[in-house]
């Protein structure tokens, strides 16, 4: 006679799952701080979570959303968050270009054990300064350069 017990990994998808669910609360608690007190909206889908926030550059073109994907990915829970934006570098008359404004981007990724309900403190400080830091790298590069010819000016390509 045979007994059927739930084989680790069962158990290790169950614990993955429930971190995923314990996540979303910090995750939009980052999300509503990196992004000054902007609604965060949540989603979620078979891979997992996925939370947004709209963000507001300081020279008010084109738009941006922090995005926040949480998943289970092998024996751990994955936390991605991306600032994805609309902005390029504008040509010399002010007219949209094909090259895209990297000083505005930021990637991180955290990877969160079994069973942990919080992010890292570390994650959380690398990720508010991050997106400071890219919402206001224009403007941080331009007063860097001394001559004029050295800054650069953005533009809103429409999606």
């Amino acid at each position: 006679m045979h007994g059927c017990i739930e084989s680790g990994s069962v158990l290790l998808s169950r614990r993955l799952d429930e971190t995923v669910e314990a996540l979303v609360p910090a995750v939009s608690a980052l999300l509503e701080r990196a992004a000054a007190g902007e609604p965060v909206t949540t989603e979620s889908d078979d891979m997992g979570y996925r939370c947004m926030a709209p963000v507001r550059f300081p020279d008010a073109v084109g738009r941006g959303t922090i995005v926040c994907k949480l998943f289970r990915y092998r024996d751990r829970v994955r936390v991605d968050v991306e600032l994805v934006h609309n902005r390029v570098f504008a040509r010399s008359d002010g007219a949209v270009s094909d090259r895209r404004c990297y000083l505005n981007d930021f990637v991180a990724t955290s990877a969160v054990a079994a069973g942990e309900h919080e992010l890292s403190p570390d994650f959380v400080r690398s990720v508010l300064r991050g997106i400071r830091d890219a919402r206001d790298g224009v403007q941080r590069h331009n007063r860097a350069q001394t001559a004029p010819w050295s800054q650069v000016a953005v533009a809103a390509r429409d999606d």
